[in-house]
């Protein structure tokens, strides 16, 4: 049997037939989705980071939940998941106990692909009886994909910062098959894992065909996909600090072209956001309405929507509170550009493993009373730079970066991906350019920052996701309570699109 969920019902109801505009991928500023990109993960220097993703509908959802490292996007770890609905799945990245890297800790019962806490060659895993009757499961992050010739740092301790992706692979009626056996009982154990799992294994339904009892994304002329939610939250204990931030949400992800590649086995690197649908809906800076356009590829149109000509946000490093502040800045789609000789728009360097991918970009800063250094502040750039990178410009040069104002990192950034930018006041904000045109000298810049549509509109800027964390330290008060605080915000950005003339 096919549900249909109640929200859809309604809205069909009320303004007819879906549209086609409706069809086409876009950024959810309300949260929800088929994919989530989580900018920032961190097992460094105390850290822990939860994760949670939410099916908020009544389907029974298929999803593949990878963990990717910071300096150039490789995949550490993935799985498949299998929500019930109106389900939640949570998890903590933390340090492994053994100092290989970085872990997923869970003690999460919905269905896995494969069961989490098992070892098998690199993938090494382990489980946990609690007093509690609770299953813990531990599972290493591996260093497999960069572990080769060529690149510097091959170590398990890269896999300690990174970020999430979340793709839904497809729907199941929760009522019967294996859409029913996801679904958790009244003791909160789901039904029938081994029946899940026994689908992907030799001579499976799944390993048959990896569409059976799969639901398809439209019912009708009605879009059934998406509904997820998802957010992070950094805790350090030593610290006493934590900060949270909501998952980018990408909805109408799938489409008639790609809905039946999605739910692929958990052994599979795929699928990728290279899959997405080349129809996107972007809002421009400037109108209250989004327009619609078709992109050469999937990866152009994610890239697209993620499109930022600049973005700003508050700092604070003043003592008397000892404030420091750190801007994640994250890149999700950069890989699929750098990774090959020569780079391809919007970037301009390719990423060897020894030569960094290294992106200038623009800095300015002001007071919070409109005040602005005289002479702006120039090279010698960030510091410290990363290993490879120019000495002398403001550059970015890994898939996450952590740009921390003044002496100090708010999120304890590792220096394999952190930046130090000195301002000149103690407090205000600032604007992060990633055009060519405000650079010191763009006659030097190789890449023109643009991607183009089908039509000729140009996207103009670097795809950029990610937030600013303000860290407030007191110290200990009486009865040895600490009474130190963090607090984060979301980037606020300009989009500038360049119609065809």
């Amino acid at each position: 049997m096919k549900k249909k969920l109640l929200p859809l019902a309604v809205a069909a109801g009320l303004v007819g037939a879906v549209s086609a505009a409706q069809a086409e991928m876009h950024v959810n500023h309300n949260g929800l989705g088929e994919v989530l990109i989580y900018p920032f993960y961190s097992a460094n220097g105390g850290n822990d980071t939860y994760v949670h993703v939410v099916n908020t509908t009544e389907y029974t959802k298929a999803v593949k939940v990878r963990f990717i490292e910071a300096m150039n996007s490789q995949e550490v770890l993935d799985f498949n998941l299998y929500l019930s609905p109106e389900d939640v799945w949570a998890g903590v990245i933390t340090a492994d106990p053994n100092g290989e890297g970085a872990i997923i800790r869970t003690v999460d019962e919905s269905c896995t692909v494969p069961e989490l806490g098992q070892s098998a060659g690199v993938h090494v895993g382990s489980k946990t009886t609690l007093a509690n009757g609770k299953t813990r499961r531990d599972q290493r992050f591996v260093n497999t994909l960069y572990d080769i010739e060529g690149e510097t740092e091959r170590g398990f301790d890269r896999t300690v910062e990174g970020y999430l992706e979340i793709i839904e692979m497809g729907q199941l009626d929760p009522t019967e098959g294996l859409g029913l056996a996801a679904v958790h009982k009244t003791d909160g154990i789901p039904n029938d894992c081994g029946a899940i799992r026994a689908a992907w294994s030799s001579g499976g339904a799944w390993a048959t065909d990896s569409q059976e009892e799969l639901l398809g994304w439209f019912e009708g002329e009605d879009y059934i996909g998406g509904g997820l939610y998802g957010f992070g939250v950094v805790i350090n204990v030593d610290g006493g600090t934590s900060v949270g931030y909501d998952a980018t949400a990408i909805a109408n992800f799938a489409w008639e072209e790609n809905f039946e590649t999605l739910h692929s086995g958990s052994s599979d690197l795929l699928p990728s956001l290279a899959q997405a649908n080349e129809w996107a809906s972007i809002f421009d800076s400037n109108t209250a309405t989004a327009s619609d356009y078709e992109f050469s590829s999937g990866i152009d149109a994610v890239s697209a929507l993620l499109m930022k000509s600049s973005i700003s946000n508050d700092y604070l490093v003043d003592p008397a509170v000892n404030g420091s502040t750190d801007w994640v800045v994250s890149m999700p789609t950069k890989s699929f550009y750098v990774s090959a000789e020569p780079a391809a728009e919007p970037f301009s360097v390719a990423w060897d493993g020894e030569t960094r991918s290294c992106e200038p970009v623009g800095m300015a800063h002001w007071d919070r009373e409109e005040l602005y250094p005289t002479t702006p502040v120039q090279g010698p750039g960030f510091s410290p730079q990363p290993e490879g990178a120019p000495s002398d410009e403001y550059v970015l040069c890994t898939e996450v970066s952590v740009l921390h104002f003044g002496e100090e990192s708010a999120l304890k950034g590792s220096d394999r991906i952190s930046y130090g930018f000195t301002p000149n006041y103690n407090e205000g904000w600032a604007r992060m350019s990633f055009l060519p045109i405000d650079l010191a000298d763009p006659s030097e810049f190789d890449g023109l920052r643009q991607i183009e549509d089908l039509d000729g509109n140009i996207f103009n800027g670097l795809p950029v996701i990610g937030f600013a964390v303000f860290n407030y330290v007191n110290g200990v008060l009486g009865d040895g309570i600490l009474s130190n605080y963090q607090a984060g915000t979301t980037h606020k950005a300009q989009t500038l699109i360049s119609l065809p003339q």
